[in-house]
C-alpha cells in the first residue's frame, strides 16, 4: 500500500491530457514547465479528419492532438519509456497501476468519465464527460489516491466509483481501463532543444503530413466534403457528427462548453513561452494564429446551424490562417515548408 507519493503538481483547469506528465517531469527533472507548454511541446497545434465509416460518428475532427498520440509523442521527445495497457479488466488494470506506483512510476489514468469522479459536484451522476485523465499518485485497499488538473489537493477515490468511471470506450482517446506508464530520464535535453525539435514536427505534420487525415491538407479536405455529409451520411447520422465537431471546437471538449478557442489559446501561450526559453521570436505566427482562433466561434455556430456551406467557407479561411502561421514558424527554426 501507497497512501500518496509527494509528488509535486500544478492545478489548471482543462489540461488533463498532459497535466500528469506536467507533474512527473517536474518531479523527476526539477524541470518547472507550464501546463500549456507541455501541451505545446506535445503537438497541441495539430489537426485530424478521421473518415471511417465502421465508427460511430464516421466523421470526427480533432483539433490539438488526440491524448494516446500525444503520450507517445512527449515520450518519444522526452526519451521516456512507455507502457499503454487498455481494453482488459479493471482487476488487470488496476494491479499493473498499482504495481507501475509500487516501482515509482506513476501511471496516468484514463479516460474516465467524471459521472463517476465524487469531488466534481457540478459533474457527479449528472453529466456523462468520458474523456478526462488523471495521475494516480497512491492507494489504499478501498481507495485511489488522485492528481488531478482541475484541483490543487489529491484527490480519494472510492475504488468501486474508479471502476465505473474507467469502463469506458472513447474514440480518439483510449478503450476502456486504460493506463500509461512513463518512465522519464532524470537528465533531459535542453529545453531549447526540445522547443526547436517539437515546432520541427508540428511544422512537417500541418504543413506537409504524411497522409491526408491530418494537418492543413485534412482541412482543405474537411471543407470540399462536409457540404457532401448529409448526401453520403443522411440527415441524423450528419446530425451525430456536427456534434462531434462543435464538441471538440471547446477546449476542452465540450459540447455545451462556450471557450471556442479550437486549443489555439494553448498553442499560443506555448509560443509565447518557448520563444523566452529558446530566444527565438514566434509573433508573427502568434498573429496568424490568433486570426484562425477568431474564426473559430463563427464556424461552431454555423455548425449548430447545420449551415454547412457557411462551415465550409470557414474551414478555408482557418486553414489558409493556419498555413501562414506554420509556413512563419519554419521559417523561424529553419525547416522547409
Amino acid at each position: 500500500m501507497i497512501e500518496h507519493l509527494p509528488i509535486p503538481h500544478r492545478q489548471r483547469a482543462g489540461m488533463c491530457p498532459v497535466n500528469g506528465i506536467r507533474d512527473l517531469v517536474q518531479w523527476r527533472t526539477g524541470r518547472d514547465w507550464s501546463n500549456e507548454f507541455v501541451w505545446g511541446l506535445g503537438q497541441g497545434g495539430g489537426f485530424a479528419y478521421l473518415r471511417f465509416n465502421a465508427a460511430n460518428p464516421p466523421r470526427q475532427v480533432y483539433t490539438g492532438n488526440a491524448t494516446p498520440r500525444q503520450h507517445r509523442y512527449l515520450a518519444e521527445l522526452l526519451g521516456a519509456g512507455l507502457t499503454e495497457i487498455e481494453n482488459r479488466a479493471f482487476k488487470f488494470s488496476w494491479g499493473k497501476a498499482r504495481q507501475a506506483l509500487d516501482e515509482g512510476t506513476p501511471p496516468i489514468l484514463g479516460p474516465l468519465d467524471m459521472f463517476h469522479l465524487p469531488y466534481y459536484s457540478g459533474i457527479y451522476h449528472q453529466r456523462h464527460i468520458p474523456i478526462h485523465f488523471v495521475l494516480l499518485v497512491g492507494y489504499d485497499h478501498d481507495t485511489a489516491y488522485l492528481r488531478d488538473t482541475g484541483e490543487d489537493d489529491i484527490q480519494a477515490v472510492p475504488l468501486a466509483e474508479l471502476q465505473l468511471a474507467w469502463d469506458v470506450n472513447s474514440p480518439g482517446l483510449g478503450k476502456r481501463n486504460r493506463l500509461a506508464i512513463l518512465e522519464l530520464p532524470q537528465q533531459l535535453p535542453s529545453n531549447a532543444a526540445l522547443i526547436r525539435k517539437s515546432i520541427t514536427d508540428e511544422c512537417r505534420m500541418m504543413l506537409n503530413p504524411p497522409v491526408s487525415m491530418v494537418g492543413i491538407p485534412a482541412m482543405k479536405k474537411l471543407a470540399r466534403e462536409i457540404v457532401h455529409w448529409p448526401e453520403e451520411l443522411g440527415e441524423e447520422v450528419t446530425a451525430d457528427c456536427l456534434r462531434q465537431v462543435r464538441e471538440y471546437l471547446n477546449t476542452p471538449p465540450d459540447l455545451e462548453g462556450n471557450h471556442l478557442t479550437a486549443g489555439r489559446d494553448l498553442y499560443i501561450e506555448f509560443l509565447k513561452e518557448a520563444g523566452e526559453m529558446a530566444g527565438l521570436d514566434f509573433s508573427p505566427a502568434v498573429g496568424w494564429l490568433n486570426e484562425s482562433m477568431a474564426i473559430v466561434p463563427g464556424l461552431a455556430g454555423a455548425i449548430r446551424q447545420a449551415d454547412l456551406e457557411k462551415a465550409a467557407a470557414c474551414f478555408d479561411r482557418f486553414a489558409e490562417a493556419e498555413t501562414k502561421a506554420f509556413l512563419e514558424m519554419a521559417k523561424i527554426v529553419g525547416v522547409g515548408s
